[in-house]
């Protein structure tokens, strides 16, 4: 097996324990999601469930919207760690970071509620932790292709294409969000167009 660079730190065999720490921390961060419409929904009295249903219909779909986004997160983490046989410090602390921004996504989420569809800083709150999610798992993605000995032997090569496309879109949604404020979260069908760019990436890059 290839030397590791010397910052990388040495390969530690076994993810279990690492990866089962990382699924229930996401669990607790989807479920922390529920909370304000469950808040909202002991305070209404003796309001009507229609009428509470009409009234915070856009709580009902920040959450909805934010349940499906930390899932397509830890989607994407469980496929890329199902042939990883170690970690290093680097990658630990890069999971670290995802999921703090995953953990306080619910924040955001809750803002949207008490703030409205339109307001900047709500919206860019919400886009920029999504961003902060897709760059960690960006660097994850790099530190795996880049460390030897990290992925099984069987495993196939890190998908850093993806993942950079990703983030490239997410930080142009986000700066669509801040620079238009009534775009607001319409800028996050920006993208449905990953795979194209993700192609086109990918000619560029056999072309060079």
């Amino acid at each position: 097996m290839a030397k590791l660079p010397a910052d990388s730190g040495p390969v530690r065999a076994g993810t279990g324990r690492l990866l089962g720490f990382i699924d229930a921390v996401v669990a607790i961060a989807m479920t922390l999601l529920i909370l304000p419409p469950v808040t909202g929904a002991a305070a209404a009295g003796g309001q009507s469930p229609g009428a509470f249903l009409a009234e915070n219909s856009f709580s009902l779909f920040a959450f909805a919207l934010s349940f499906v986004v930390i899932f397509r997160f830890w989607l994407g983490h469980h496929h890329t760690y199902e042939s990883i046989s170690g970690f290093t410090p680097a990658l630990v602390w890069a999971n670290l970071l995802w999921l703090l921004s995953l953990v306080f996504l619910p924040f955001p989420t809750q803002l949207l509620d008490s703030g409205g569809q339109d307001g900047r800083l709500t919206n860019g709150l919400y886009i920029g932790t999504m961003l902060l999610t897709s760059a960690s798992a960006l660097i994850q993605q790099m530190i795996i292709s880049r460390t030897p000995g990290l992925a099984a032997a069987d495993a196939r090569p890190a998908r850093v294409l993806p993942a950079a496309s990703l983030t490239a879109l997410m930080a142009f949604a986000l700066a669509v969000a801040l620079g238009f404020p009534r775009v607001g979260l319409w800028a996050l069908l920006l993208l449905f167009l990953q795979r194209p760019v993700e192609r086109l990436a990918a000619r560029v890059l056999r072309a060079a």
